[in-house]
């Protein structure tokens, strides 16, 4: 084999390693990031729902004391009215009076239960309102920290991405233009795995037997060649020759 094959070979291993290490660090921090904006979706949800609910606990409380007020601005009246029975003399004054009372009271009835309802109303929004509250409260301290650690996770997960890039450079400025583009070609296309070894006749990339042929000029010469079945670049490690190969 070659020393320049050799080199070249071993170079687009060590560089595959760093792209690996590279695409999973990135990968990760994509996922972090998802989980983060899914925290964030989930509080913006419950900040709404409790803000809805707190709206409705208050709305409901300012129409019952309007009608509180309203109510008692009736009774007041009622109490001049029936007051007034005692001084009028003319028969129709009295009947209108009398009349004005009856609505009054049948008014002030109605008041009164809806403010009952309101009430009841009020206890169940209420009781809505302090559940949604909780749930807040529980989801702002559980994602606080989380969100504060993972965003630390992702800073040094980019900050490693960083660092590595130059040491990238450096060694794929090493290899052939034509090599370094076949490599990352494969490498985007097969998920990440573009150089394989070969053991015992068998493509780890694959799992498929090579051709007889193909092994043996891969372990005499090693240049650069492809697997027939997934395309992969071929890696033969001296070093790893089993007894087996060696029959071959």
């Amino acid at each position: 084999m070659s020393s320049s094959s050799e080199t070249s070979i071993s170079q687009l291993a060590a560089l595959q390693e760093i792209d690996r290490q590279q695409r999973e660090k990135t990968v990760l921090a994509e996922t972090l990031e998802e989980t983060i904006a899914d925290l964030e979706g989930r509080l913006a949800r419950q900040r709404e729902v409790t803000r809805a609910a707190q709206g409705e606990r208050e709305a409901i409380e300012t129409r019952r004391r309007a009608l509180e007020a309203q109510l008692e601005d009736e009774e007041a009246k009622m109490k001049d009215r029936r007051m007034r029975l005692n001084r009028v003399r003319n028969e129709k004054e009295l009947l209108a009076l009398r009349r004005e009372i009856e609505v009054g009271k049948e008014a002030n009835q109605q008041l009164e239960e809806e403010v009952l309802r309101l009430i009841d109303s009020f206890d169940t929004a209420s009781k809505a309102a302090g559940e949604a509250e909780a749930q807040l409260a529980e989801l702002e301290a559980t994602a606080a920290s989380r969100i504060a650690e993972q965003r630390e996770q992702i800073a040094a997960l980019r900050s490693e991405v960083e660092h590595a890039r130059a040491s990238r450079s450096q060694m794929a400025a090493s290899l052939d233009a034509t090599l370094l583009r076949k490599y990352e070609q494969i490498f985007q296309r097969r998920g990440g795995t573009a150089v394989v070894e070969v053991r015992n006749g068998t493509c780890l990339g694959c799992h498929m037997n090579l051709p007889p042929q193909l092994f043996n000029e891969l372990q005499r010469s090693q240049d650069v060649r492809l697997c027939p079945n997934c395309h992969r670049i071929l890696f033969w490690r001296t070093e790893r020759l089993d007894p087996a190969e060696t029959t071959r």
